[in-house]
């Protein structure tokens, strides 16, 4: 099987349509190892990376610029992990519309609803899974 084939087969399988989490524990328990791991990963990849730059503190005892700097670094980190965790745990469809609604509360819609290409196959399926 040429590798095509194989990230076809493997794409579509990670489209399907899948149970509510709220009716399948299965399928809780991946969502919620995805969100898990992405926060963790998220985190281990933001503080060291502060660090060198020479900031050190927290969101509780500051400095005001680790928490910007923070923020504004996590975000975009977090999204990155969220989707490629879930991609590879074959959920990617659910993941993008996480992804889509955390980049939604920050950008207005005329910027994030450029986000999903018109061309991408599961723009149908993120929709039915958002509403």
């Amino acid at each position: 099987m040429n590798r095509s084939a194989l990230f076809s087969r493997f794409w579509k399988w990670t489209i399907q349509p899948r149970p509510s989490w709220k009716v399948d524990k299965a399928e809780a328990a991946v969502l919620f190892t995805v969100f898990g791991c992405t926060g963790s990963s998220s985190m281990l990849l933001v503080r060291p990376t502060l660090e060198k730059m020479g900031l050190e503190g927290s969101w509780k005892d500051g400095p005001n610029s680790y928490r910007v700097i923070s923020f504004f670094s996590v975000t975009p980190i977090y999204s990155m992990i969220l989707l490629t965790l879930g991609t590879l745990a074959g959920r990617h469809a659910y993941f993008a519309s996480m992804t889509l609604k955390i980049w939604n509360r920050f950008l207005p819609k005329s910027v994030s609803s450029k986000l999903m290409p018109k061309a991408c196959n599961t723009v149908d399926v993120v929709k039915k899974v958002v509403k």
